[in-house]
């Protein structure tokens, strides 16, 4: 009986422990299958949230319309101050042109929940249980607008700064003094301006104080004031009688006067000045193209800059572009010009002093002279030659002409003898003798000359050939 018993109580047991492990294996079911509907259906996961708005249960289309309807307003609200010196400046969302990324929000809050494995993912849902999550929505700016804004703004609040001037009157050199000027500084600003905005809540008003820096003048009356030596100068003449080319020199003359060039700078002849046109005053006289003298605009101008080459040979100062004319000139020496020829061939040279330099361009009656002003620092001085080292011949070229009697001869195209020559710069400290340097080595083309002879025959040789007598006869 008691046997019986014992076997009927452990029949239970294990019928009882059948049970606990169907129904565990039955919840366990129930819940995988329950959890897989709960991971893989469409729709963001409960207790998430995007800028506080509640999208838990929605797809991803209702999310992006709830966010857009319960925050557009509200962003549109957001503001930006700058503020200098007591002016400020205010501007909303869409001045600015922020714009809010709802659809990247709602894709992102999508996501949580749905990657790694599956264990994570159900670790990630039941955290969203107990801790809900709070997506940020992602602004971005229209930096245009941003640097059209302080665009304006700049033209409100820069100074301009204001530069020392020099000017050399009655053999005296008078300067006014340079301004310093404020200048916003619209990189390092626009960079505050995106960074503030990006990184702000929203609902914030972001306040910026605008940054003005110094702008310190090019040119400054303590550099200028050490002007005062003279350190070379050179002296041509021209014909007053030429009114065109009169006003040409004295044009270009004025335009490279007062001129002023730091350390280091490069002084270009073309672009100082400028265009030789009519417009600009500019007037009709003999220019040289390709080896001859023909009218031109502007003929006269290689005289200023062959004048101001050579001042600038007597200053010792660097030589950085310069060509010779293709004929001698008559005002300097062979060897010593410099043509230019706008937009075709510069004269340019640097400043190679430690100290600003003064150029002083002055055309009185026949004559024009450049002076150049600096520190001088030495004794030195400057002695400049050219020599002669090679005449080439012009070659004669004879063109028989039958309009042109037997006899008769005519320059056609007047030759010219060409030349080899080196110029030099021979340098002395006081009345000591330092070295001869050699400048250049020029070559001036020669022109063959072109004379036209007649073949015809004179009228009184015709009519004795005509009568049956030569020449000889005739003679006889």
């Amino acid at each position: 009986m008691s046997s019986n018993k014992n076997k009927g109580n452990t029949r239970n047991k294990i019928l009882g422990v059948i049970i606990i492990i169907l129904g565990l294996l039955f919840f366990s079911v129930v819940s995988a299958i329950a959890s897989l509907f709960i991971i893989y259906k469409n729709s963001i996961h409960s207790g998430i949230s995007i800028e506080n708005v509640d999208i838990g249960g929605l797809t991803v289309i209702e999310a992006n319309n709830r966010v857009e309807v319960n925050l557009k307003d509200t962003l549109n609200n957001d503001k930006l101050i700058l503020k200098y010196n007591g002016s400020s400046w205010e501007f909303n969302s869409e001045e600015l042109g922020l714009k809010y990324d709802f659809l990247k929000a709602v894709n992102d809050a999508y996501l949580i929940g749905r990657r790694g494995t599956y264990l994570d993912r159900i670790e990630t849902m039941i955290a969203l249980l107990k801790r809900p999550y709070n997506v940020s929505l992602k602004t971005s700016i229209d930096m245009e607008k941003i640097n059209s804004i302080l665009n304006k703004i700049q033209n409100e609040v820069n100074i301009p700064g204001l530069d020392a001037e020099i000017r050399r009157e009655d053999g005296k050199f008078i300067i006014e003094e340079e301004r310093l000027g404020l200048r916003l500084n619209k990189e390092k600003d626009a960079k505050k301006i995106s960074e503030a905005l990006l990184n702000s809540g929203f609902y914030d008003s972001v306040t910026i104080d605008l940054t003005l820096e110094p702008v310190v003048p090019k040119y400054r009356a303590e550099n200028l004031s050490h002007i005062g030596d003279l350190l070379g100068s050179y002296t041509t003449k021209f014909n007053t009688k030429l009114k065109g080319r009169s006003t040409n020199v004295n044009i270009a003359s004025r335009a490279i006067d007062r001129t002023v060039l730091l350390p280091n700078e490069i002084f270009s002849f073309n672009g100082t000045v400028g265009p030789r046109t009519i417009k600009n005053g500019y007037q009709i006289a003999q220019i040289i193209l390709r080896g001859k003298l023909v009218d031109g605009i502007g003929g006269g101008i290689c005289q200023v800059s062959s004048t101001l080459y050579n001042s600038v040979l007597m200053s010792e100062l660097g030589i950085v572009e310069r060509a010779n004319h293709t004929i001698p000139s008559t005002y300097v020496p062979m060897g010593l010009d410099a043509t230019v020829s706008y937009g075709v061939l510069d004269f340019k040279f640097q400043n190679t002093l430690d100290f600003p330099i003064y150029i002083e361009s002055i055309v009185s009656g026949n004559k024009m002279k450049v002076n150049i002003y600096g520190k001088k620092l030495s004794n030195r001085r400057i002695k400049l030659t050219s020599n002669i080292d090679e005449i080439i011949k012009k070659d004669t070229s004879i063109v028989f002409d039958d309009d042109m009697f037997k006899g008769q001869k005519v320059v056609e195209e007047k030759g010219r003898d060409g030349y080899k020559v080196s110029s030099y710069m021979t340098i002395y400290d006081g009345d000591r003798f330092i070295e001869k340097r050699l400048i250049s080595k020029d070559y001036y083309r020669p022109r063959k000359e072109i004379i036209k002879e007649g073949t015809k025959k004179p009228p009184k040789e015709r009519k004795d050939n005509e009568n049956g007598q030569d020449e000889r006869d005739v003679n006889n």
